[in-house]
């Protein structure tokens, strides 16, 4: 973690030293995100709402090649069916769980992005982009809704703490691709679309030996200035 942090903290010094120019941004973008696990007894269920908010800095090595990073807010998660029985550590209490329970966790995290990004050339008042990079991702909060039993008898709980269900540090590729429509010399709309493929466990629980991966498509929209 530490050596990531040096390396990222590297990265953007280098950037700024050498940039041509910097691009600031604002950013609000709505995503779809799901779990998925490498073990068949433990299942993804379904698509989750969630939202990130925060801002991006590009630096420039030249007119249309960048090193794009920023600081957001990323409200995001996803729900997965247990085939055993499992205990699961809640904020207040720790619960044994019956085979076929479901968990949907709502995970907070800080992200910090650091991508590679090509534009086009100005096609009228259209700038188009591709990028990929690594997101990181720190935990800053965790909560769960269950759904199941506990011998035999139903348990339903919304919004349970669970932190220590939850790794602090996750990591995945981003791959996306946009349009920048400018309005005024320097400063446009941006609208895009990026796919984030999580490849660090997500979940912490012991019982289970498994790795839970977050996956997302999020719509990129903001303010560049």
């Amino acid at each position: 973690m530490k050596k990531l942090t040096l390396l990222i903290a590297l990265v953007l010094i280098i950037s700024s030293a050498y940039s041509q120019k910097v691009r600031m941004g604002l950013a609000a973008n709505p995503q779809l995100s799901w779990l998925t696990s490498d073990v068949t007894r433990v299942k993804g269920d379904g698509l989750q709402m969630g939202f990130s908010f925060g801002m991006q800095t590009d630096f420039f090595f030249s007119d249309r090649y960048s090193i794009t990073t920023g600081v957001l807010i990323n409200n995001t998660g996803g729900s997965l069916t247990y085939s055993d029985s499992i205990r699961f550590k809640t904020s207040d209490e720790t619960l044994i769980l019956d085979p076929e329970s479901s968990i949907k966790y709502r995970i907070q995290y800080i992200d910090i992005p650091l991508a590679f990004r090509m534009e086009s050339n100005q096609i009228g008042y259209f700038v188009y982009y591709a990028q990929f990079g690594i997101t990181n991702h720190l935990r800053v909060g965790a909560s769960a809704n269950i759904e199941g039993a506990t011998d035999q008898v139903a348990v339903s709980k919304d919004g349970a703490g669970c932190k220590d269900e939850v790794g602090f540090f996750n990591m995945g590729y981003n791959i996306g691709a946009g349009t920048n429509y400018y309005f005024s010399k320097n400063t446009a709309i941006t609208l895009g679309i990026l796919y984030t493929n999580g490849f660090i466990d997500v979940t912490k629980n012991s019982d289970v030996d498994d790795s839970a991966y977050l996956r997302s498509f999020t719509l990129k929209i903001g303010l560049l200035f």
